[in-house]
């Protein structure tokens, strides 16, 4: 994306506006949480009216150190603001409905359908990446907006480990801390602010976890009434899957959890691209990490599905 064309686009259309509304994805991550957070804060201090609005009332309770946090609802108020989905890859991540509304689309998914009125879409490290570097040539951002941008910058890469980080990622966390950013403080949240229910499923997760294809492949699962008996809500499930990918020997970790109306499929890698299999099964992601989610099928037969589709990635490769 050519960044100076496309702060330019973005700032045309946001000056043509005094209400807004931002949009983060339905089962909302660190990214798209912080990514909206930090919009929030430089529109408002634009003299615009903004809405923080999530369809689930769940969200990360990490994040709740972040000025604007408590803002979020699951309801649209505004009749005629833009639209400003953040971390979305599809209109369908939004979980309102939004049609007919005037839509700009900012994320880093290369999955991106690109469903909007305006789309600001490039592969990066975080959506909170791309947002910064659609915003901070216009504008110097303020602490609040800078700290939101590297929370969601931290999260999202899983604490500068992915593969999309690069030099420029650090160049980024560099610009953000000269702001004023906190990054001890940023990190414990970020890492060491769990609640009870995620530790007891830490130990349901690796107690549910089968090695196959010679240990490359680790699957774990956890049922509906493992997270009811342990008061375990979404949020909770973050960061599980990394007890399965974190093994020597594994290359790919799957982890499938059992939700009253659906069961959702989380997949992480070292090197190989699991996109192509979230997308195989109607999902989508990064080479590193993606999911999908299945409506009516039980765990047992969609873990073996995938587990084929895996098996067969393998050989292909």
């Amino acid at each position: 994306m050519d960044y100076k064309r496309a702060t330019e686009e973005f700032f045309d259309v946001v000056s043509k506006s005094g209400r807004f509304t931002l949009v983060s994805h339905k089962t909302p991550d660190g990214d798209t949480i912080c990514s909206a957070i930090a919009l929030y804060h430089l529109l408002k201090e634009q003299g615009k009216k903004v809405e923080l609005c999530c369809i689930d009332s769940d969200l990360p309770m990490q994040y709740r150190f972040l000025e604007g946090f408590e803002r979020f609802k699951q309801k649209i108020d505004y009749a005629d603001s833009i639209v400003i989905t953040l971390d979305c890859s599809d209109i369908q991540r939004a979980g309102f409905d939004l049609s007919g509304r005037e839509i700009i689309n900012i994320d880093h998914h290369k999955s991106n359908t690109h469903f909007g009125s305006y789309n600001f879409v490039s592969v990066d490290v975080a959506t909170a990446v791309v947002l910064y570097k659609l915003i901070a040539q216009k504008f110097r951002l303020s602490l609040k907006s800078a700290t939101a941008v590297y929370t969601g910058l931290l999260s999202d890469s899983q604490n500068f480990t992915t593969t999309l980080v690069d030099a420029s990622t650090f160049r980024v966390a560099l610009e953000l801390i000269e702001l004023g950013v906190n990054p001890p403080l940023t990190a414990r949240y970020v890492n060491r602010y769990k609640s009870l229910a995620h530790t007891r499923l830490i130990a349901k997760t690796i107690d549910s976890l089968q090695l196959c294809c010679s240990g490359k492949v680790a699957i774990m699962q956890l049922s509906r009434d493992v997270l009811e008996a342990k008061g375990a809500r979404s949020s909770d499930i973050d960061g599980l899957i990394d007890y399965g990918i974190a093994l020597a020997t594994v290359e790919i970790a799957l982890l499938l959890v059992e939700y009253p109306q659906s069961i959702k499929v989380s997949l992480r890698s070292k090197k190989r691209d699991v996109s192509k299999i979230a997308i195989a099964f109607g999902g989508g992601g990064h080479k590193n990490a993606a999911g999908f989610e299945v409506k009516s099928a039980t765990i047992e037969a969609i873990s073996q599905s995938v587990t084929e589709k895996i098996k067969e990635e393998l050989n292909d490769a």
